[in-house]
């Protein structure tokens, strides 16, 4: 369900008529009821496979009749998708997936059913690809006319970076063919949202998500001249989008800068917080270049020390007063966890080892993980209690209804258990770890070295 960018011009378009026979156009459609059901699957999930603590901007997602295009930051593949689809559930996402999975009959009507509409991608160089995407984008402002919403990453694809990258201009294209084509789309709401990751792939690390307010584009359209002002629309989105992601720039110091910016904890912070350590983040631009040489030394000693395979910057943070601490009932709960956890540890096992020997590129690592859960953990626990049924009604019909149904809320509410419990001695853990660095004299100094460095560098007006 990734987006893809698109430079589509309002200049090249061509009729429906012109291209629809060239592919199977999708329906017209608001929503669908196999996006319905796939969701509630997917709601469940993500909450179950990251730690949502710190949230904002909730407030601003408009009601299900106001057409909406949602504009996010792309960092962990497919998970990026089913994030938003669980902020806006309200709303059902129309996702651009690319078009070679689409050629099957079965997969596309499924896809369909999600709310997945091909986009043909340039460098395939499939004849007649620009005039598809052109359909396919006139199909999208179909959809928004009757009050649809529309996910794009306008960054393009997915990096497993905190950056943002340049934005592309589809979704100008597409609020400027909206106008144009609908006079009533100017009540159309474009949404930034801001998705942050702890760690991209792992079970029970934090992830929070920001809602800006909706970016005006009414002025930029000129009705008389029928011109809309892209890079100035453009150049909104990147604000809205900066003032809610971690952007860490230059790039090219990207290896040198993330430890620091990770022991920031950006994702456990309040928006306003949130916002303080932007401004720390955003002065790493202002750096002179004589002050690099300070960084990259201090970067060189904490590799060789090996502190980083010692202790995570999260865990660490910046300070010792500002270390992560343990929550008091994480052991009080482990044995109610252990027991609820015992009878999803063979199929949690068997999808990490999976997950390991299939998939090489880690921003698609959590989505292997959630996916596969989502479906394999509900027909697990079913198979569990249908066993549980048969044994505790030997003794009668053979079954037991009792037995089916509790042994399955047992699983639903002790996974829940398990999980939040694991969490907890993820933060217990991590707490141990970086206690043994800072008790380390050489191991504090080099850590304390490097966090002044870049302090003292970001400080300095070049």
């Amino acid at each position: 369900m990734c987006a893809t960018h698109l430079g589509i011009h309002h200049e090249t378009h061509r009729s429906p008529t012109q291209v629809k026979q060239s592919f199977q156009e999708p329906p017209i459609q608001k929503t669908h009821w196999g996006y319905g059901i796939a969701i509630q699957f997917v709601r469940s999930a993500v909450p179950r496979f990251h730690r949502m603590e710190e949230t904002s901007g909730s407030h601003s997602i408009p009601n299900r009749d106001v057409p909406m295009i949602i504009v996010s930051n792309h960092q962990n593949g497919l998970m990026d998708p089913l994030i938003n689809t669980t902020i806006t559930a309200n709303h059902q996402i129309h996702w651009l997936t690319r078009a070679d999975i689409f050629k099957k009959p079965l997969i596309r009507k499924l896809l369909f059913g999600f709310n997945q509409m091909p986009i043909f991608r340039l460098r395939d160089r499939l004849s007649g690809a620009k005039e598809r995407n052109q359909r396919i984008f006139e199909i999208c402002v179909e959809r928004l006319g009757i009050g649809a919403t529309i996910g794009l990453f306008p960054e393009g694809n997915h990096r497993t970076m905190k950056t943002l990258r340049p934005l592309k201009r589809g979704v100008a294209d597409m609020v400027a063919l909206s106008i144009r084509q609908n006079s009533k789309m100017k009540g159309l709401t474009v949404l930034p949202v801001g998705v942050d990751y702890e760690q991209y792939d792992a079970f029970q690390r934090r992830l929070s998500y920001r809602v800006g307010t909706a970016v005006p584009f009414e002025d930029l359209y000129d009705a008389q001249r029928d011109q809309f002002d892209y890079v100035a629309f453009l150049k909104r989105i990147e604000v809205a989008l900066k003032n809610l992601v971690v952007d860490v720039q230059p790039e090219e110091r990207y290896n040198l800068l993330i430890p620091f910016v990770r022991a920031l904890r950006t994702t456990e912070l309040p928006l306003d917080a949130f916002h303080e350590a932007q401004s720390r983040i955003q002065q790493f631009s202002d750096i002179p270049t004589e002050a690099w040489k300070t960084i990259e030394k201090a970067f060189e000693d904490l590799n060789q020390t090996k502190i980083l395979e010692s202790a995570r910057p999260e865990d660490l943070s910046l300070d010792q007063a500002s270390r992560r601490k343990s929550s008091w009932h994480t052991w009080l709960l482990a044995p109610l966890a252990l027991l609820g956890g015992i009878p999803s540890l063979p199929l949690a096992w068997f999808i990490q080892k999976e997950c390991e020997k299939r998939i090489k590129d880690p921003a698609f690592m959590s989505t292997f993980k959630m996916t596969s859960g989502m479906f394999l953990f509900p027909l697990f626990w079913w198979l569990q209690s249908v066993v549980a049924a048969v044994i505790a009604g030997a003794a009668n019909d053979g079954w037991s209804w009792t037995a089916f149904f509790g042994w399955y809320a047992f699983n639903l509410a002790g996974s829940r258990i398990a999980g939040y419990w694991y969490g907890l001695f993820l933060d217990w853990k991590g707490m141990r770890q970086a206690q043994k660095v800072w008790s380390n004299p050489e191991a504090r100094t080099v850590w304390t070295h490097y966090v002044q460095a870049i302090r003292h560098a970001a400080s300095i007006q070049s």
